[in-house]
């Protein structure tokens, strides 16, 4: 059986690396392909000629996958096409979409290995767990199995797919999961809602052993550029006996610096470890400098000193580190925008990640927003998609707050700055201040991966040949 995996980012994707790895475990073929227009994905389902299509996603990628997928169905209508990723699973209805056939929920290796077998004996997929369906105008969608609660029973990432490309394969940073799952709740997080789609829930946390991983970032070293690893996971330091057998292990035998994200109200027992260990950066959320909002809209748990006292450790400790926030939420305010980036100056950041936020379909910040009545219900592919744009939310202070987005940077690291910048954000929006965030971003980026100039032209000039063989094609 020939599965083709299709994207149109240029990133890495540890769900299609997991199913890919597994179903070449069993012998089937895999081919994976990055192709930005539709035009392009045609022709790399002409070339790899798959009996199955596949497409892992996010809310942002649901435009260019219905696309896609529906362009596929016109050209090959007996072609099976499944979905999965973090947004098919909690919308089982777009099985109900042109050119969808199947949508995969949850963590999908041991689904789409029995999809496989199915597909080979020519049974039916019918009643296999973790998949969504529509049959005579039905909603169908199968319950999910249990958590692999081993995950060293899971083969490694299959990378080979993606490093065909040049672009991710030189790239010097590499990145890993050392687990899956997190334990808390943040309203604009996915991970609440997906938890409780399992039986076995109380197992969300889950982490692969020390050995195993170290083992994978060994192989990939070996293999290919490397000169940082960045470890994925949404809260690194979470298991502290496991953090403390794995980090010796990887100050042993990998030595190369890491990048990790952390929560604030993390231990000094623990920054220092990560110190002592070769860490580069780490990074924790803020999200927003209202702790009431922080804390009751958004569920964080995170109080101010916890925040100040983590910057604290870490200047202590000499680690360097960055801070996730998000502007425009439902119901803020111009002072909310404000307080946030006080309290990033308050800590004295060198380095600062600022997104718009957006309302994610089934996420329960949408649906809050929904029920005061700032933003209006409508198709998941309708709801923006770019956390550096704007978003349809029903704010008088939008248009001031998505210009603070731009200046976030410059403003965060040199407050003496606000003078000159904080009278802009009442301009109309223009394409300057878009080239300011830019420049800004790609600073950002050098500083918390450390990579060189040389390879931060390389990305530029792929991203600019990426726009440009886009133009005037339909995504």
């Amino acid at each position: 059986m020939r599965f083709t995996f299709i994207q149109n980012i240029w990133r890495e994707y540890f769900g299609v690396m997991y199913l890919a790895a597994a179903l070449r475990q069993v012998g089937h073929d895999v081919e994976i392909r990055v192709t930005p227009t539709v035009p392009q994905t045609l022709a790399a389902v002409r070339e790899t000629t798959p009996d199955v299509v596949g497409f892992s996603f996010t809310n942002c990628e649901q435009a260019y996958v219905l696309e896609a997928a529906a362009a596929i169905k016109r050209v090959q209508p007996d072609l099976l096409t499944v979905v999965g990723g973090a947004h098919p699973t909690l919308h089982a209805e777009l099985a109900g979409h042109e050119g969808i056939d199947l949508v995969c929920r949850g963590e999908g290796e041991e689904a789409i290995v029995e999809l496989a077998e199915r597909l080979t004996s020519g049974e039916s997929y019918e009643d296999l767990q973790n998949f969504a369906y529509f049959k005579d105008g039905e909603l169908v969608a199968n319950p999910l199995r249990p958590f692999n609660e081993d995950l060293d029973t899971l083969p490694t990432p299959w990378r080979d797919g993606y490093y065909r490309y040049k672009f991710l394969r030189d790239n010097p940073v590499k990145f890993f999961f050392t687990g899956r799952g997190c334990p808390f709740s943040c309203t604009f997080c996915f991970n609440s809602a997906f938890r409780d789609l399992y039986p076995n829930k109380n197992k969300y946390v889950r982490h692969f052993s020390p050995e195993r991983v170290v083992d994978e970032i060994e192989q990939v070293a070996k293999r290919w550029p490397m000169e940082l690893a960045r470890f994925e996971d949404d809260v690194f330091t979470m298991n502290k006996d496991w953090l403390r057998r794995f980090l010796n292990l990887y100050a042993e035998r990998i030595k190369r610096p890491y990048f990790c994200y952390i929560r604030a109200g993390e231990s000094e027992e623990t920054i220092r470890l990560l110190a002592e260990t070769g860490c580069r950066t780490v990074l924790f959320g803020i999200e927003t400098g209202n702790p009431e909002r922080r804390n009751q809209l958004l569920r964080k748990g995170i109080t101010d000193e916890q925040i100040v006292a983590t910057a604290t450790l870490l200047k202590k400790h000499k680690l360097r580190f960055f801070t996730t926030n998000i502007l425009a939420l439902p119901g803020e305010t111009w002072s909310d925008a404000l307080s946030t980036l006080r309290l990033n100056q308050r800590i004295g950041v060198r380095d600062v990640w600022c997104s718009i936020f957006q309302p994610y379909a089934g996420l329960p910040i949408t649906e809050q927003a929904i029920a005061d009545g700032l933003l209006d219900r409508c198709e998941a592919g309708v709801v923006g998609n770019n956390t550096f744009g704007d978003n349809t939310l029903n704010n008088p202070y939008g248009r001031r707050i998505f210009n603070l987005h731009k200046f976030f940077y410059p403003l965060a690291r040199w407050p003496w700055l606000e003078n000159i910048l904080l009278p802009l954000t009442a301009r109309r929006p223009n394409r300057l201040f878009h080239y300011i965030w830019v420049l800004f971003y790609v600073i950002s980026y050098r500083q918390h991966t450390g990579v060189s100039w040389r390879r931060i032209a390389s990305e530029g000039m792929h991203w600019f040949r990426q726009f440009v063989s886009t133009m005037g094609a339909r995504r």
